[in-house]
């Protein structure tokens, strides 16, 4: 299991089918909004005046530490898709992007740019996702 999970989140070599493409995805991006619940609601829970520092770094800090890591997951799951539909290298590259454009857009207060960003993520992940395998 551990070898499979290291192959999946590290590795670009190989394939993934849809099944596996849509549990990893789905799975990656389930753990990522808990922690985030988690820590919101602990935050919220002692308040913003009365939280230590470490209990900040815990709430807050963690969850989006592995939100760029989740950026990384999703480059080599993603390759590993395009190995299997036989797509452009390219298509990895730009998914990331897109993935980390709508929080950058938020960020930076760009609101209408924002909810226009969400588009393309989802119709990347949607083409990954329910794509032909190639032709081998």
């Amino acid at each position: 299991m551990q070898v499979r999970l290291a192959w999946l989140l590290f590795s670009s070599n190989g394939n993934l089918d849809r099944k596996g493409f849509w549990f990893a995805v789905l799975g990656l991006y389930f753990v990522s909004m808990m922690l985030d619940i988690i820590g919101n609601s602990i935050f919220l829970e002692i308040g913003s005046d009365k939280i230590s520092f470490f209990m900040f770094f815990l709430t807050k800090m963690i969850p989006r530490l592995f939100g760029i890591l989740i950026l990384v997951f999703s480059f080599f799951i993603s390759k590993k898709r395009v190995n299997d539909i036989g797509a452009g290298e390219w298509v990895p590259i730009i998914y990331v992007i897109t993935l980390f454009l709508p929080s950058f857009l938020m960020a930076t207060g760009a609101t209408n740019l924002f909810i226009m960003s969400i588009i393309f993520p989802i119709i990347i992940t949607f083409y990954l996702g329910l794509a032909a395998p190639g032709v081998k």
